[in-house]
């Protein structure tokens, strides 16, 4: 298992991982002058679409579709573990946009991932379809192994009060809360203009908030 690979998950859609993955892959080829390799996993290609024109130094774009369906899925998800660990190989780090993933998936997953993001919002359909990955993640790994699982509040209303301390309560111990990425309209203008935010909105609140989470996941992950 590669400890540099994160993937990026959530059983929901919408929540925010397409954003989140190309803003922080960007931001630490950017930022931190790593070399990074985003993999775009989801099948609808959402990653491939926004980054396919976009020259950002350090920066590569891969397409490697996550199985969800096969008559060996072990074997399957496997197979595309290697291909992640080899890339993983050849780069400071991997950051991977997956798809919403099934329980049964994203256990399997986890025989090829150390590092999970769950980006998630704060509606209780969300957190619903998040604490069975947590728990799966506790259930899967012991602290020993250093298995470190991230949330990171996600198109959080600007003016929103983030309940932070009763967030982290709950949270069990191998879990850490990121700050948050509001939702902001410089994200969509971001996907427009087909690149990260710290070209299309340098210096923006959007684009501080957006550091402010790469920092964090640096820090909590041993990246820099």
């Amino acid at each position: 298992m590669v400890n540099n690979i994160l993937a990026i998950t959530n059983r929901k859609g919408g929540v925010g991982k397409t954003t989140l993955a190309v803003n922080l892959a960007a931001g630490f080829a950017i930022n931190y002058n790593l070399e990074c390799v985003l993999i775009d996993a989801d099948p609808i290609g959402s990653t491939s679409l926004w980054m396919e024109n976009s020259k950002i130094k350090g920066l590569k774009v891969r397409r490697l579709t996550l199985p969800n369906s096969s008559s060996n899925l072990h074997h399957a998800l496997h197979t595309w573990g290697a291909a992640v660990s080899n890339m993983a190989l050849d780069c400071d780090i991997v950051v991977t946009d997956l798809p919403p993933i099934d329980i049964i998936i994203f256990t399997e997953l986890l025989r090829q991932v150390r590092n999970v993001i769950i980006p998630v919002g704060l509606s209780s359909l969300e957190w619903e379809a998040t604490f069975p990955l947590i728990e799966r993640v506790i259930s899967t790994f012991n602290e020993n192994q250093e298995t470190k699982g991230i949330i990171v509040p996600s198109r959080i209303h600007p003016q929103k009060n983030l309940p932070r301390d009763k967030i982290i309560e709950v949270l069990p111990s191998q879990w850490k809360l990121s700050p948050q990425i509001s939702l902001r309209s410089d994200f969509q203008k971001g996907v427009e203009s087909g690149n990260w935010i710290g070209e299309t909105a340098p210096n923006s609140l959007a684009h501080n908030e957006l550091n402010s989470v790469i920092d964090f996941i640096a820090r909590e992950l041993n990246i820099i």
